[in-house]
């Protein structure tokens, strides 16, 4: 099985929002979006599918999007 999933996270305080760069298989993807949104019920957290459109679009996501600037 592939590394093909990313933690998007939103802050539920303020809205901003990102998405990581670490790789993880399904399982462990959604084990630690599980562990996170239990210690930070602040932020929500979820596992998505990365797919090469991600990068290409990142540039663009900022410049829409100033919250998303903070992340990578």
């Amino acid at each position: 099985m592939s590394s093909t999933y990313v933690i998007r996270w939103k802050s539920k305080v303020n809205g901003r929002a990102g998405r990581g760069t670490k790789h993880f298989e399904r399982a462990e993807a959604e084990r630690l979006v599980e562990e996170l949104n239990r210690e930070y019920p602040q932020i929500e957290h979820e596992a998505v599918k990365w797919s090469p459109q991600m990068s290409e679009g990142t540039a663009q996501e900022r410049s829409e999007d100033p919250a998303l600037a903070l992340v990578e």
